[in-house]
């Protein structure tokens, strides 16, 4: 039985979905790894869609930067925890939502923050818990959809038959145990798989050597609200079709592009040796 909410939010879906392809969504469990600048939207559009369960994993607090492109960011969240933010917001499209709440993902808690996940959204800028979720989920045979806030769309997905996340950025911990892999090492990977992106026809033309400079010393990227959420856009769809097995998944190690400043598809080689 679907509440009255739920009748309101699958209203204007049915047409393009059937009622059982609505109710595969309303019973799917997506795990957002990150609800800031790519995550929070995600989990938007996924709570509009019908999606009635969530993980949602951030150790961070809303700041005044986050402004320009977080959605529940707003003066008065300031210094707010963003998986509450993100968790009061989502229960005010539809209160009967399910969330479980993770500030820190460990080898230690990994499985049991994914236990009954369908899909995971990838959205953290920190290379340990990376690693960390995109180990167990290829050991649990979850999907995993990554993107990146830059200036063009884009996604891929990672599952048990592409190649992994370190094969993708040629990282050196294939095999090495977590705790092997210092702070300093693990911020110089994350700046290694930023500039990874250079493989993407014509992104790095629109980043000045500033950008960088600010990346690595500061570890701040440079974002702007419309590229961010047409990334959130393309993410959350691919959530959707993973769900639904609709259509053709963006799978690793190519990248699915779209450059809405000259509207065209960008092309990317792959990161990593045929």
């Amino acid at each position: 039985m679907w509440s009255e909410y739920y009748k309101n939010i699958a209203n204007r879906n049915i047409g393009l979905l059937n009622k059982e392809q609505q109710e595969e969504l309303k019973g799917s469990c997506v795990a957002v790894c990150g609800v800031g600048g790519l995550g929070g939207v995600i989990s938007e559009i996924l709570a509009r869609t019908g999606i009635e369960s969530f993980k949602l994993l951030d150790n961070g607090k809303f700041e005044p930067t986050n402004l320009n492109r977080q959605i529940y960011s707003f003066n008065d969240t300031n210094d707010c925890y963003k998986i509450d933010v993100t968790e009061e917001y989502l229960k005010k499209i539809n209160p009967d939502i399910k969330i479980v709440k993770e500030l820190e993902i460990t080898e230690e808690n990994v499985d049991n923050f994914l236990e009954g996940v369908d899909v995971i959204a990838l959205s953290i800028d920190s290379v340990l818990p990376v690693l960390i979720l995109s180990r167990a989920a290829r050991r649990l045979n979850i999907p995993l959809v990554e993107g990146w806030a830059v200036v063009f769309g884009n996604v891929r997905v990672f599952n048990d038959q592409t190649p992994s996340v370190e094969e993708m950025y040629k990282f050196p911990t294939i095999g090495r145990e977590i705790s092997s892999i210092t702070e300093e090492e693990a911020r110089k990977l994350m700046y290694q798989s930023v500039l990874s992106l250079e493989t993407i026809d014509g992104l790095l033309e629109h980043y000045p050597e500033s950008a960088f400079k600010r990346l690595q010393e500061k570890g701040e990227g440079t974002t702007l609200a419309p590229m961010v959420w047409m990334t959130c856009v393309m993410m959350a769809l691919e959530v959707f079709k993973i769900i639904l097995n609709w259509g053709k998944i963006a799978l690793a190690p190519n990248y699915a592009v779209y450059d809405g400043i000259n509207h065209q598809i960008r092309n990317q080689q792959n990161n990593i040796d045929e």
